[in-house]
């Protein structure tokens, strides 16, 4: 009896360290650099509700460099009284070569809107140069949402 009391209390604490790990947004961003190719994008707070939760406007921090085909995704998680609700959102960008901050429409799934709170966002950029070098890069992190 006593080991399946260590065993559960072990395998609870690993749970959680994963979960915590996953959803937390404390570290840093990390990028895709690759033979001069840069590629990075990440949500920030606050996302904004419209229509009553059924969609959001997602404010993404991107840094890249790509010339061909660049873009950024990003799809919002959010518990919601006890149900998921989640959508995604994508949008074409132009790359400039530095920080620049865009707005991504998050529509949410049929069945369950989105509201003030914490979600997660996993945001994802792709691109190539000329070259044809080309490359992705995507992340987690939580953000806040509201009205």
């Amino acid at each position: 009896m006593k080991r399946k009391i260590k065993v559960a209390a072990v395998g609870t604490a690993i749970s959680g360290a994963a979960v915590g790990g996953m959803l937390g947004g404390a570290g840093p961003a990390l990028a895709y650099d690759s033979a001069g190719l840069h590629l990075s994008a990440v949500a920030q707070s606050p996302g904004r509700l419209v229509g009553g939760g059924a969609a959001l406007w997602v404010p993404v921090d991107v840094s890249c460099n790509a010339t061909e085909y660049p873009y950024v995704s990003v799809g919002i998680t959010e518990a919601v009284g006890g149900r998921i609700a989640s959508g995604t959102g994508n949008a074409n960008v132009t790359c400039v070569g530095a920080h620049q901050v865009i707005s991504i429409p998050v529509v949410a799934s049929p069945g369950r809107a989105f509201a003030p709170g914490k979600a997660v966002a996993t945001t994802q950029i792709g691109g190539c140069l000329a070259d044809q070098t080309c490359g992705s890069d995507s992340n987690m992190r939580t953000i806040t949402l509201r009205r």
